[in-house]
């Protein structure tokens, strides 16, 4: 079996089934700025740290101590490697002097004397600038080989925007494209595995993301669900946080399940989720996804309608956490979302707002695919998920909802809805479908008040003399 080396970054591997295959030749293409250099010095360190040696050898006029310069304000930087495991030189001198052939033998010659185990070629369209197409495509043919005889990974960047056609993707064994993108006002970065020999790649666009820590690659939600299902299904129930829907519900939630709650603003569809969370405790810990109101202001909003969020927050036995409604990567979220409630086994999750995860979305039919799979992820782990989805106000008798995106999205789903009947706002529950269960079929009448949601009409309402 083939050694595969970490790329040093966990999307990437995942994307590639492991990493680089020991004694092969990639190519990294993007354009300026799309991150390629960021890459290739990621992976070196990361070999590094893993006992390997490396080579950075770039073609640019650009001087190797002009990069080190900025390398070294990277997180994943390790000065102590320099310059026995990781080392820095510049072929620019010898290609301009000798051409290709010379810097075949420069490549080889280095490599044989630092006895490294990966190299980054940097600036491979400058080689190409200086000989004609047959001659370049023989440089890269000699390239493969000379990895495979120093059984090292090659990884050669360049920016020109090289389709699949072109002869040197079918010579190397892998090739990794770059990307920066727009969507209207938004712009974006993406990665994509073209090619990969002897792995079985994700294939695809997948998120990325640049910061001072290095690069993070994010693979499509969707794209890592693992299709083997559950040995077993959850056969019990669990509680909502309120009797009366409990009944309703004929017990509760199916365990294992996800529910959305839809409903126009003001409908109540956040305070029903806070009681779901409130029963957070070390045998059922809990998990909150917000975006439109922060974890202070949920606190003051459970504590307003009697509902006791401080006591498993203190303890520990409930998460709250906020993210801006920005231009968040969703399957970001969900990986960091699947990894905390695993981490603590979690088992009530509750996500406050899909509006703000299908706005996040480049590409918003990706929808359906992507709740799919965080609510199959967390199943996986034991977790029931509730999410909320603001739709606009509608009359219950006249509802119409997208059944085809729900039945992706969700197992259960509940309908809440205002509207006035005389001078009074009233909110009414609907339960809309259960999963392989039986449930009160009728719309209710609900308010809220000191005590969280309770049915029936609002007693301040036939107070006021309005009819009913």
């Amino acid at each position: 079996m083939i050694e595969k080396f970490s790329t040093g970054i966990e999307g990437l591997d995942q994307l590639t089934d492991g990493g680089f295959l020991r004694g092969s030749a990639y190519i990294i293409q993007g354009p300026p700025g799309a991150g390629k250099t960021i890459l290739a010095n990621q992976f070196c360190y990361a070999h590094v740290r893993e006992g390997g040696r490396a080579l950075y050898m770039t073609l640019l006029a650009e001087s190797s101590s002009r990069m080190l310069s900025y390398v070294s304000q990277m997180g994943f930087f390790e000065g102590s490697a320099l310059p026995d495991a990781m080392q820095y030189l510049s072929g620019y001198g010898v290609l301009e002097r000798e051409g290709l052939p010379g810097l075949l033998k420069l490549v080889q010659h280095e490599l044989k004397r630092h006895r490294a185990t990966a190299m980054v070629l940097d600036g491979t369209f400058v080689a190409q600038s200086r000989a004609s197409e047959q001659e370049f495509r023989a440089f890269i043919h000699a390239l493969q080989g000379v990895a495979g005889i120093a059984d090292a990974v090659l990884v050669m960047l360049t920016h020109q925007n090289r389709d699949s056609s072109c002869p040197e993707h079918t010579m190397v064994d892998g090739w990794i494209e770059l990307s920066d993108e727009t969507h209207g006002f938004r712009a974006y970065r993406t990665i994509q595995v073209r090619k990969h020999r002897g792995a079985a790649i994700l294939p695809g666009k997948h998120r990325v993301r640049i910061t001072q820590e290095g690069i993070a690659v994010f693979p499509r939600a969707e794209s890592v669900l693992d299709a083997t299902p559950a040995a077993r299904a959850e056969a019990h129930r669990l509680a909502t946080g309120h009797e009366g829907l409990d009944a309703l519900l004929q017990g509760g939630l199916p365990a294992g399940s996800a529910t959305l709650l839809m409903g126009p603003t003001g409908s109540g569809k956040t305070t029903l989720g806070l009681h779901f969370l409130s029963l957070a405790n070390a045998q059922e810990p809990g998990l909150m996804l917000g975006f439109y109101e922060t974890p202070a202001h949920i606190r003051q909003k459970a504590r307003s309608v009697g509902l006791d969020l401080d006591t498993p927050l203190e303890d520990g036995t409930l998460e709250l956490l906020w993210l801006p409604p920005a231009e968040n990567i969703v399957d970001e979220l969900v990986h960091d979302i699947v990894n905390r409630a695993r981490a603590r086994k979690v088992k009530r999750v509750l996500v406050d707002g899909l509006v703000a995860i299908r706005d996040s979305l480049v590409i918003a039919d990706r929808m359906p695919y992507v709740i799919n799979a965080l609510s199959m992820q967390l199943k996986a782990i034991g977790a029931s998920v509730v999410y909320t989805s603001e739709i606009p106000e509608l009359q219950v008798d006249e509802a119409r909802l997208p059944s085809d995106e729900i039945s992706a999205m969700v197992d259960n789903v509940l309908l809440l809805n205002t509207g006035r009947r005389g001078h009074a706002f009233r909110r009414y529950l609907s339960v809309v479908k259960l999963r392989d269960s039986d449930f009160d079929p009728r719309t209710h009448e609900f308010h809220v008040d000191s005590r969280g949601i309770a049915f029936g009409p609002d007693p301040r309402v036939a107070a006021s003399g309005e009819a009913g």
